[in-house]
């Protein structure tokens, strides 16, 4: 079957049989041998496979000895091949061959009709065969339909993707568009441009592109670096870099015949014009830096005129606002320095030698490493200010949304309902730190100047500095955080100057006080609950520090602690919470005041209300009270013991009377359970002496009470 079936192809391919002959012989065959269509349908292939690949084998012949003309006519032989096979198989009905190229021509597999051959031969097959079909043509200038047809089969026949088809047609037909576009661009952009000119030249042009069947992306592909030059021609051969209205019906006309849009032809115009129009923005700000109302219209014409989007206008704008604004703020670190510094560390920083008159004020360095807020600096900042509003730069940026209560009227009635409106954020898209200008620690002590000068500063002209804080320090590039943590640095040291003048004035704040509070609170912007905070801290810090004076002294008096406790407590302030204080010093400053009381007699066993006032005031537990009570009763009763026994050994027995009742005293606190060394004489000496005083105005009860505590104390039996 194979050897009538090879036989039989190539007859047909010959032209020597027909296809219905081809066919009719080879089902006879089929027939003969019993072969089922499944074996008939592989051998056939087998067979079709080789009927075509030899004429493609010849035809690499002599394409490897670059004969084109011989290759040319062995691959429409080779078409002819195709189209004998195709007319037999197609008089089968079998749908396995409808599609024929995918069939016998896939390029990737090994057993295809052009399996045999790489990828780069299949290529410089179709190369060959695409150049020698414009050749073919009767003005070799062109690709007419039959030829094109022949080119598309042949693309299908040797696996060309439609990728590496158009390269080719690229490479092969490009450079005729390019020189046509290249003498349409420099007619239309010459000195003798008419509309009959343009429509003459794309004719040429299309029929470039419609003889060589190139697509008009190529064209868009060419044009975007010819009109690119010719932007650039015409902006040389303007004086101002404008081109004249002339000129830019010229470069429209150009545009539409390179088939480019408007937004393609953006970025030619911005890389050409761009300078132009920044360089008229700076010559609109004039000396002031701020573009006047008068000049923004025109800027905007021009814009039109250049063919610059309003997106890429401004960013040039900017561009311009930051090549003003660097000199500007680069001037006001110099003035701040010079506040801060002498002539020679001034020197030393900028390297750079300065003359003694060096300010604007006309004085010379002080020296003073501070804050001040001298009017010319302050002047400079708000001229600053002033240029970034009057220029526009800040932008707004919605950031959300928020819901707000607004009243509306119906009918009669008035009603309240909720509409949800944007919030919005200011954007400084120039700063200071962002251009380099200014390093960080420079931008945060600039704004602190500037909030301490609208601090300082009374009337409109402060007002008018109060309103510009949060825009100069966005100038600067400070964040909001930023801007609230010095401005909340420069409230405390406010806060603290005032609070601490009228504590130690008039020992506490009054309603005056609280009005200049609250107004330092509102020009610097703080927040109520910043303010209480601040005003609670700057409190503490000041009783803090009063504390420690009066604790550290080793004679602190009674009356001065009772004193400062009752100022705290009267401010709100816990002792140990609040104002800092250990437990240690609680305990000290519970026994300072308790002592003297207790021993003049003053505080005795019916005094508790006075030594819980204490214990509470101080924020002492009951049972802390209690405790360091004890101990204090206990160390001051053997203070007196040994005072009593001092006494009596000197023979001044008459001298012991408010001693021993002292120390009675300090028995009936703890029910005689003061562990006092004594011996047995002196004990009963000292008791003895204690039954001879004088009791007739005493109560009874309550000196048999005490007498009994007093014997447990001196270590005596009790009846």
């Amino acid at each position: 079957f194979q050897a009538t079936a090879l036989k039989s192809m190539n007859d047909a391919i010959a032209s020597i049989s027909t296809a219905d002959e081809t066919w009719s012989e080879l089902t006879k065959r089929q027939g003969e041998l019993c072969l089922k269509d499944e074996q008939m349908k592989v051998l056939l292939s087998s067979m079709v496979m080789q009927s075509l690949g030899r004429p493609l084998e010849e035809t690499v012949t002599f394409a490897k000895v670059n004969n084109e003309a011989a290759t040319y006519d062995k691959l429409v032989d080779c078409l002819g091949a195709k189209e004998s096979c195709m007319a037999v198989l197609s008089l089968s009905g079998w749908n396995e061959f409808d599609d024929f190229d995918a069939k016998f021509f896939d390029p990737w597999s090994p057993d295809s009709a052009c399996g045999f051959l790489s990828p780069d031969k299949r290529l410089n097959l179709y190369r060959i065969f695409l150049r020698r079909s414009v050749i073919k043509s009767e003005s070799g200038k062109e690709l007419t339909d039959e030829l094109y047809a022949k080119v598309v089969e042949v693309k299908g026949m040797l696996g060309i993707t439609d990728d590496q088809a158009d390269e080719e047609m690229k490479t092969q037909f490009g450079p005729e568009l390019m020189k046509s576009l290249q003498v349409a661009t420099n007619e239309i952009i010459g000195d003798d441009y008419t509309p009959e000119l343009v429509t003459n030249l794309k004719e040429r042009v299309d029929n470039v592109i419609a003889n060589y069947r190139l697509p008009d992306s190529l064209v868009m592909e060419y044009g975007a670096n010819l009109y690119l030059r010719a932007v650039g021609v015409v902006s040389q051969n303007t004086p101002s870099g404008i081109p004249p209205k002339e000129k830019a019906t010229a470069l429209e006309s150009l545009r539409d015949l390179l088939r480019l849009s408007v937004e393609d032809t953006y970025p030619a115009h911005l890389e050409v014009f761009g300078e132009v129009y920044k360089r008229s923005v700076l010559e609109a700000m004039g000396p002031t830096g701020v573009v006047r109302p008068e000049f923004r219209d025109p800027l905007k014409d021009l814009r039109s005129r250049l063919s610059v989007t309003e997106e890429a206008a401004r960013d040039l704008f900017l561009d311009a606002v930051k090549e003003r604004m660097i000199p500007m703020v680069e001037s006001l670190v110099l003035e701040l320095e010079r506040t801060m510094l002498t002539q020679q560390q001034l020197s030393q920083k900028r390297r750079k030698d300065f003359g003694a008159d060096v300010f604007k004020s006309g004085n010379a360095a002080s020296g003073k490493l501070g804050i001040g807020a001298e009017g010319y600096l302050m002047a400079d900042m708000m001229n600053l200010v002033d240029f970034y509003g009057e220029n526009d730069v800040a932008e707004q940026k919605e950031i959300g949304k928020k819901t707000i209560e607004k009243k509306v009227v119906e009918g009669d009635e008035e009603k309240t309902v909720e509409e949800e409106v944007p919030v919005f954020e200011t954007i400084y898209p120039i700063t200071g730190l962002e251009n380099g200008a200014l390093e960080e620690e420079m931008a945060e002590l600039l704004y602190r100047q500037f909030v301490v000068g609208a601090f300082t500063t009374q009337g409109p002209q402060g007002a008018r500095y109060e309103s510009a804080k949060s825009t100069f320090g966005g100038i600067l590039g400070l964040t909001s955080e930023k801007m609230d943590e010095i401005g909340g640095s420069i409230g405390e040291q406010v806060y603290e100057n005032i609070i601490r003048n009228s504590m130690f004035t008039k020992g506490a704040l009054d309603q005056q006080d609280m009005m200049m509070l609250a107004n330092v609170q509102n020009k610097l912007a703080l927040s109520s609950e910043k303010g209480e905070d601040m005003l609670a801290n700057c409190q503490k810090k000041i009783l803090s520090e009063q504390a420690d004076e009066l604790l550290n002294n080793e004679d602190a008096r009674p009356e001065a602690i009772k004193m400062f406790r009752e100022k705290c407590n009267s401010m709100g302030m816990e002792l140990g919470a609040d104002v800092g204080i250990s437990k240690a010093r609680l305990v000290r400053m519970f026994e300072v005041e308790v002592t003297p009381g207790l021993m003049k007699g003053e505080i005795t066993i019916d005094s508790g209300d006075v030594l819980g006032e204490i214990q509470e005031s101080l924020g002492l537990s009951p049972e802390e009270a209690e405790k360091i009570f004890e101990n204090l009763i206990e160390k001051q009763a053997k203070f007196t013991l040994g005072q009593i026994k001092g006494e009596m050994l000197r023979g001044r027995d008459d001298e012991v009377a408010p001693l021993i009742r002292r120390l009675v005293s300090f028995s009936a606190f703890v029910n005689g359970d003061l562990d006092l060394d004594v011996e047995e004489s002196d004990a009963y000496k000292i008791l003895n002496l204690y039954e001879a005083f004088d009791f007739t105005e005493e109560d009874k009860e309550t000196v048999e009470s005490n007498k009994e505590s007093f014997k447990i104390a001196l270590g005596l039996p009790v009846e």
